[in-house]
């Protein structure tokens, strides 16, 4: 299992460190948040390739491949000089037990501190403790990878009811192959199908995008107020739920803040982070169907930003270009589902549209019922009227994340399936979850927008 959990999180190192060789504000602690999640994505992506064109998905088929590319980009890393080891950033302890700050704010962080980890350690020892349990979780996601694996394919050459995995329960063949197959991948190195061992991938990724996160909301603030809003954002059941499960909704929910934090980077003068925009949007596409609905705004605000700063010559060239190459990652997967017919949503879902405006109503009253979200959903308004007039960054920034909510209020008032047939608030907080943690990213910008105009000195907080 740690060879399952290791090898793509080299690959994705090695891939970080390369594209962002150049680049000297991101710490070891960022390239190792990125380079998990990014190679789990490529990697099931070639297992993918790897099946079309009907290759056994045994484990020396599919290592294989993986740690010749490895080598290779460690190779290449070696003849071009390129630092793999950045001086690593210890802030947070330097300011915890240096001999400067008052005590009071020592005191904090080490508590602050104290409940992430525990959280997150929680996390990993019920992962451990717990085998697969929920009925969704094992229907539309482990049943399909536990056939994947046992018979070393996804079922391409079988009967029409049975292609990929169709007739599995109540599996649904549409839906992208990212989650099964990282269970095939673990299963490869374990040697079976085990129920517990199979899904350690997720809390890995909450892993990543905690630590990712507070990083990134430290540097818009301060480590005191992004510890706290670190501890806020953890402390919701439902995310902790998905992480000991096998969904798709922790991962997806990390492809699209890291999507969107690339997308911050890479508007504040980072060209290098354009490509690592489009990989892993590109990644979003391949893990859940509701992904598009969020990287086409996301492009749309990318194409905004392009046509803003035109004037510069090098900025399609530099920018455009490889956000669009790396989209490519996702065409394979669409090529595939429809020229299969595979459509969008579950096989279940019916669309009779109607208008049923109470639905929306209904939705905001959940949001801001403090159930499994807390108080996020309240912050924005209230830090969006005290920041004043939203700068054209969070603008953008907030287009693609209000864009994929507005979209999940439309669909529940204007269909009667998803507004009466389904499990009206559970799927609200499902879909929800997957952009959570982008709210908790432009809560971030919006209290940097505040310290600058009232004109706090931020030395004071961090």
């Amino acid at each position: 299992m740690l060879a399952a959990l290791v090898i793509p999180a080299i690959l994705g190192f090695l891939i970080v460190s390369i594209l962002l060789r150049d680049e000297s504000t991101s710490g070891l602690s960022e390239r190792l948040c990125m380079a998990y999640p990014l190679g789990m994505g490529l990697l099931t992506v070639q297992m993918f390739l790897l099946a079309l064109m009907r290759v056994s998905l045994t484990l020396l088929n599919v290592a294989i491949p993986i740690i010749i590319e490895i080598a290779g980009l460690y190779l290449w890393t070696v003849k071009k000089r390129v630092a793999l080891i950045k001086r690593p950033s210890f802030g947070l302890f330097k300011e915890i037990f240096g001999t400067e700050g008052h005590w009071l704010k020592k005191i904090s962080l080490i508590a602050l501190t104290a409940l992430v980890i525990i959280k997150i350690g929680s996390i990993f020892v019920e992962t451990y403790l717990r085998p697969i349990f929920a009925w969704d979780s094992f229907a539309n996601w482990s049943a399909g990878a536990k056939a994947f694996y046992y018979s070393h394919s996804l079922l391409l050459d079988t009967s029409p009811e049975d292609f990929f995995g169709k007739g599995l329960l109540n599996r649904n063949a549409n839906y992208p192959p990212h989650n099964p197959l990282m269970q095939v991948w673990m299963s490869l190195w374990i040697g079976h199908f085990d129920e517990v061992f199979v899904k350690f991938w997720s809390p890995l990724y909450l892993l990543a995008m905690s630590v990712y996160l507070y990083v990134v909301m430290a540097r818009e603030t301060s480590r005191l107020i992004a510890l706290s809003m670190l501890v806020l954002f953890l402390s919701s059941p439902l995310l902790s739920i998905h992480s000991i499960e096998v969904y798709s909704d922790v991962p997806l929910s990390v492809y699209i803040l890291f999507s969107l934090i690339m997308f911050l980077l890479a508007m504040r003068g980072g060209y290098e982070y354009w490509t690592l925009m489009g990989l892993f949007s590109a990644e979003a596409l391949f893990t859940k169907d509701e992904a598009p609905f969020f990287v086409l705004p996301l492009l749309l605000a990318a194409a905004i930003f392009f046509w803003q700063n035109r004037g510069q010559g090098t900025v399609l060239q530099r920018s455009a270009v490889p956000l669009l190459a790396s989209l490519l990652l996702a065409v394979p997967w669409y090529v595939f589902k429809f020229s299969h017919h595979l459509g969008f949503g579950a096989d279940y879902v019916t669309v009779n549209f109607t208008f049923r405006p109470e639905m929306a109503w209904k939705v905001i009253s959940l949001l801001a019922s403090f159930r499994d979200f807390n108080v996020f959903f309240l912050f924005i308004p209230i830090l969006t009227v005290l920041a004043g007039r939203p700068t054209r960054e969070f603008i953008l920034l907030a287009t693609p994340v209000l864009c994929y909510a507005m979209f999940f209020i439309l669909v529940y008032t204007l269909t009667e399936f998803f507004s009466g047939s389904l499990m009206f608030n559970t799927a609200i907080f499902r879909n929800v979850l997957t952009y959570y943690p982008s709210i908790c990213l432009l809560t971030a910008v919006l209290i940097k927008t505040i310290m600058l105009r009232w004109d706090v000195p931020s030395a004071s907080l961090k």
